[in-house]
């Protein structure tokens, strides 16, 4: 009964299992929140000082992109490399927009606020971009950044608005790979 196809614990150990797939791209989902979320209050704060923060949050969403993926390579339903070059050439070119934003504003023609802005849209829309081809949870991802981003726009007091926002994105992605697990699980109890 214990058997790769119908037994619990070889699920939840089953390092290329559904199971396992499902948590890890939660898991990543949570942290990409996380990392935004702490993005636009430092971005809203001290737009300048940012700069650094958003330029290695880009290869955190780089590895994140292509982590979330490998089960499909995995299963041979995409060519590995093809994504992997895809994805490199998509947030190697974010970083240069990222660049080309904070240069703008060092040479004055964009305020800080203007750079701020400027620098939450070119992410929101990469990372919404990105969930195209990637999947729900990057474009999930990226419409909450653009939310964030007319939040900061338009409120002062935007962070109440965000935390549970952010934490309804989360729950919402964790009840629906609870169940999926449920009913992936039931199927496999009745083969």
């Amino acid at each position: 009964m214990d058997d790769k196809h119908t037994g619990t614990a070889s699920v939840f150990h089953d390092p290329h299992g559904w199971f396992h797939r499902i948590f890890i791209n939660e898991a990543i989902l949570s942290l990409l929140l996380v990392l935004c979320f702490i993005g636009v209050a430092y971005t809203n704060f001290a737009s300048v000082r940012s700069y650094h923060y958003w330029l290695w949050v880009i290869p955190v969403f780089a590895v994140a992109a292509i982590v979330s993926e490998w089960s499909r390579y995995k299963r041979n339903e995409i060519d590995g490399y093809a994504f992997v070059r895809q994805q490199i050439l998509h947030w190697a070119a974010v970083f240069i927009a990222i660049k080309t934003i904070f240069l703008l504003n060092q040479i004055g023609r964009f305020d800080n606020d203007a750079t701020a802005l400027s620098l939450l849209m070119v992410l929101s829309l990469s990372t919404f971009m990105a969930g195209v081809y990637i999947g729900w949870r990057f474009v999930v991802l990226g419409l909450f950044m653009s939310l964030a981003t007319l939040l900061v726009a338009y409120m002062e007091a935007y962070m109440w608005v965000l935390i549970p926002l952010a934490a309804g994105i989360v729950l919402l992605a964790f009840s629906i790979a609870w169940i999926r697990f449920r009913r992936h699980h039931a199927n496999a109890a009745k083969e």
